[in-house]
Order: C-alpha cells, then structure tokens, then sequence
C-alpha cells in the first residue's frame, strides 16, 4: 500500500514504467516479486483487452498498461470486499435456486414426470455452456488488438517523419487513406485530419447523445417517475439495486478516471471495464440505462445501491456534493452542495456508508 502512496493518479505512467523496469531487470527496487509475476502474468494473457475491446483505437493494457493501475488501486487497503469471494457467493447462491427449481419440478412427477428432467437440462446449460456466450467477442478482441499493434507501428513511423503530430492521429484516417499515405510521402496527413479533430474533441464536450429522434428532429425522452418531490435537492430515477447509501459524489467520465473509496460513482453509463470502480463505491448513479444494463447488474452483484434514468444528471451533479443514495425508492437527494475549497479534492474523509 505504501508504494500506491507514492504515486497520484496522474503519475501512473511513471509507475507503470518503473513495473516495466524491474521487470526487464533495469531496476531492482522493493516492489514485491509476487506483485511482479502477477502483473506479467496478466498482461502476457490479457493484454490484447482495454476499455472498448471491439474498436482498433481502443487503448490495450499491453501498450497503455497504465490504464490498468487505476483499477488494480480500488483493491489496495483494508475494507475492500474481495471479488473473487463475492463471485463465489453468487455461484452459490445461483446454485441453491435452481436445487429449489428441480426440488420442486420433482414434487410434479405424478402429472409431469419430465419436469424434473427438464429443469436439470436447462440449469447444466445454465452452468456449463452459458459462458460460452462471451468467447467469440475475446477471440475477435485479441484479432483487433494485433491489427491495432501493426497500426501503431505505422503511426510511430508517421509521427517520427513528422507527418502526424500525435499518438492516436492515425485513428482519424480510412485504412485506404494510410495505404495511400504509405505509397506517396507528399500527402499531407495533419492537414487531411485537422477539421476531423476537431469535430472529435466537439463531440467529446457533448453531455447528452439523443436516444431517440423523430423525424421532425425533436429528442424524444422518457416520462420520468412518478413520485411527490418533499425537496427541490431531490432527483427521481429508477431504483436498480436495492440499500441506502451516502457518500460524495464523483462525476466518471472513463474507467481510468481517479475515484476515492466511499464516494459515490456518478455516470452517464458504464460498460464491463468499469466494473473495478464498483468496490470501493458507496452507490452508483447513471443517467441511462434500466435493471439489466452493466451498471445495474454489477451494483446488485457488488451490494451496492444504484438508481438510474436521471435525465441531464451530469449537468445537474457536480463532484463533491453530498449524496443520499436510495436504492429501494429510486430517489437521489443533495443534502449538501460542496465548498469551493472543496472542489479540486473532494477526499474520502466522509466515507460512503450503506443501510
């Protein structure tokens, strides 16, 4: 834990580089040799995967292994529930649902003598060949990252010639525009991609993506809840995991973004890269999304309080504000918005407590 100290979010980079160095036997320092060999082992078997596994431009462990740490940091210290324990519940839990099930299609064998029979074939699905269901999607992900490792030899080429300014410029190109840029020298890259730049930084500023639009371009949204508001500091949502919780809120915006233990994960949406986040946070808050989207499925699996389908939530929550987090009503309550002072280090000196 004391080495995680050394480091802020920020300079995960360095750590990541100072693993590498120990690794290579270019330093020789106190980093424990078990943390070492884990590491290696799991990039040398997981590196191809990264936050969005199906896109070529998507960050992989094994070229950007600091992206790695910021999660690997949300299990570091005391009062972290273990997740491979938290599995295990689970699988016992599931396991003790469906003896229930065959328990009592059993009692039905004098009307439906198959019914047990039945039962015991769809659970040993269930058991043995559902996770099968997620293996063609980590084949293709290893195929998409050794094409992305050939595409980033080719961007070094190109920014060591000077002909792209930075790391991820060449993902603003066709494959057929870097064939041709690989056959004639005189093409202008930085020109070619500098409007498609900045349309992209735009639309990384936007809060919102319409989820749906007539044809008269009018964004249709959802009837909110039904509830009676007892305070303008009330926000109404879907409960999607049941419990209470308070905590500061963190507004994440990327998996790799820095979140202290206790606070509470605010969203637009989150995916399966996001699911380190979910141990040390005290409830989950997303703006999309209903009962069986990621976010609402690992916070039920993790314990953790979660409400989702606020409309504009991240235009309406800040970091630091303190939060109550109802889980069970839907309801997310401001009990207080942050001082100034507070803003640039909303610390976890009020850890998140669940009811």
């Amino acid at each position: 834990e004391s080495v995680w100290n050394e480091y802020s979010f920020e300079n995960y980079r360095q750590l990541a580089r100072r693993i590498a160095s120990n690794l290579d036997g270019s330093l020789t320092d106190d980093l424990p040799s078990d943390f070492l060999s884990a590491w290696d082992t799991f990039l040398n078997k997981y590196g191809y995967d990264g936050e969005d596994q199906l896109f070529v431009s998507c960050p992989r462990y094994e070229d950007t292994p600091e992206h790695l740490l910021p999660k690997l940091s949300h299990n570091v210290g005391n009062g972290v529930n273990d997740p491979a324990l938290a599995l295990e519940r689970q699988v016992r839990k599931r396991r003790d649902v469906m003896a229930r099930q065959e328990q009592r299609a059993a009692k039905k064998w004098w009307y439906n003598p198959w019914a047990r029979r039945r039962v015991r074939k769809q659970n040993d699905i269930l058991e043995h060949v559902f996770w099968m269901r997620n293996a063609p999607k980590l084949h293709l992900t290893e195929v998409i990252a050794t094409v992305r490792q050939a595409v980033l030899k080719i961007e070094r080429d190109f920014i060591g010639a000077g002909r792209l300014s930075e790391e991820g410029d060449i993902f603003h190109l066709t494959p057929e525009e870097v064939d041709a840029a690989l056959k004639d020298n005189s093409l202008d890259l930085n020109e070619l991609i500098k409007d498609r730049k900045a349309t992209y930084r735009r639309a990384l500023d936007v809060r919102i993506c319409p989820m749906l639009i007539d044809s008269r371009c009018r964004i249709l949204k959802p009837n909110k809840p039904q509830h009676h508001l007892s305070s303008p500091n009330e926000l109404i949502g879907t409960a999607v995991s049941p419990g209470v919780a308070t905590g500061r809120a963190r507004l994440v915006h990327s998996p790799t973004d820095v979140m202290k233990r206790g606070e509470v994960l605010v969203a637009f949406v989150t995916s399966p890269s996001w699911t380190p986040l979910f141990v040390g946070a005290a409830a989950v808050v997303l703006q999309i999304g209903g009962v069986l989207q990621h976010g609402a499925l690992c916070a039920r699996e993790y314990g953790k309080p979660a409400v989702s389908g606020i409309d504009d939530l991240l235009g309406r929550l800040e970091t630091g504000m303190f939060l109550r987090v109802d889980g069970n009503s839907g309801i997310v309550t401001i009990l207080n918005e942050y001082d100034e002072e507070q803003k640039e280090d909303c610390v976890s000196s009020l850890q998140g407590s669940v009811v």
